[in-house]
């Protein structure tokens, strides 16, 4: 009964923060007034920062979620490299694992590492560089050598 009355109390507290949110920022157009903010924080009990983030997703997607529900971080197979570094670690894949006897996982990394510092460029970390070799992998490319 009472896993009820709190999932109840959880419905009444998003209806009120929802109806809140739209209530003070349906009319505004530009920048929110500092009255708006100051309202909001009394109304919910939320952090000045966290009246922004709230505004903010409301604007983007009309949404009333809490900044604390949405994902932190980068997306899942986000590529956050230059071309020119994500060119180096192909070729050295390539380069690598076009014999028939693979080296070393770890003797690949140096070699990436030491063509980035010729080219005064940072080098990839060594779980970016595994996660491309995985992807060559599996692309089939690995047969190039036979």
């Amino acid at each position: 009964m009472s896993e009820n009355s709190e999932e109840d109390h959880q419905l009444n507290y998003r209806k009120r923060r929802e109806d809140s949110l739209r209530q003070l920022l349906s009319g505004i157009v530009d920048k929110p007034s500092k009255e708006i903010v100051e309202e909001l924080k009394k109304d919910l009990g939320v952090s000045r920062a966290t009246a922004y983030r709230m505004m903010k997703t409301f604007r983007t997607c009309g949404a009333i979620t809490a900044p604390w529900t949405r994902p932190v971080g980068r997306p899942k197979g986000a590529r956050c490299l230059d071309p020119r570094r994500e060119q180096l670690i192909q070729e050295a894949i390539k380069a690598h694992y076009s014999h028939a006897l693979r080296p070393r996982f770890r003797a690949l990394v140096q070699d990436i590492h030491q063509r980035c510092s010729e080219e005064l460029l940072a080098p990839p970390n060594w779980r970016t560089i595994r996660q491309r070799l995985r992807d060559f992998e599996g692309r089939g490319a690995s047969s190039v050598g036979n």
